[in-house]
Order: C-alpha cells, then structure tokens, then sequence
C-alpha cells in the first residue's frame, strides 16, 4: 500500500507558516547577562549601563536587592527607550516580561546601550542584582 501527498504552495497555508514577529523570537540561542550595582547610603540614583557587540532580542529583566525599603524602584532604558518605569521594591525579587500573557520579543541591534537606574530613596546601603533575559542568533 502507498500514498502520495500533493502541496500546492501558496495561499493560506503558507502564511499560517509564518508565525508573528515580534510575538515569535527570530533568534534561538539564550542569552542571560548578570549585573550587579553597590548602593551606597545616599538619596540619589546608582546606574549600570552595558551593551553587547551582537544583534539580540530582549525577552524580560530579573531584579532582586539585598535589602528592600518603601520608596526605591528602579528602571531600564533600552537604546533610549524606557521599558521599565518607576518599579518600586515589593520585598522580594521580581521579573518582569515583555507582552502579554504569550510573551513578545524587543529586537536590539548590536551595540544598543542596557541602562539600568536604581533610585535609592532610603539612603539605605545594598546591592542590587539585575538579570538582562536575551536571544541570539
């Protein structure tokens, strides 16, 4: 017994083939980068800046800080645009994705500058712990 299948291209079966970017990630392999910022006991805003020398695609950001204290948040900047604004400190770490439920992905060509902002508030001395979640080719 055999069979023989026919597939006549085009159509709606090739676009339904064609998953939507930037809901679907282009790149495959991830990336994490881990940072770390010292907060000194003053009322004033702590900053990491970092980029990377390949094109990759943004998928969330990971915070945690060794010591919480009502007032201080931080943000992220990402090739001069905010994605994350005034997240204040909620006494445990935290991740924060991009998108709904299914997730999206921000592309970034290489060499885009990562800011991260901590606005130590308190003037409580700590370190701060941020994780950068990434794709790349």
């Amino acid at each position: 017994m055999s069979f023989q299948i026919s597939y006549v291209g085009g159509g709606t079966l090739d676009r339904v083939k064609e998953l939507p970017y930037p809901h679907f990630s282009k790149f495959t392999k991830p990336y994490i980068k881990g940072n770390k910022v010292e907060v000194l006991a003053e009322n004033r805003v702590f900053t990491g800046v970092y980029s990377l020398p390949f094109p990759t695609e943004f998928l969330s950001v990971a915070f945690a800080c060794s010591q919480y204290c009502i007032g201080d948040y931080w943000e992220l900047t990402i090739g001069g645009e905010k994605v994350c604004e005034q997240i204040y400190t909620k006494e445990l770490p935290e991740s924060v994705s991009m998108g709904n439920s299914f997730g999206i992905v921000y592309p970034l060509p290489e060499n885009t500058p990562i800011t991260f902002e901590f606005h130590n508030r308190s003037a409580q001395a700590k370190t701060v712990w941020y994780n950068i979640k990434l794709l790349r080719p």
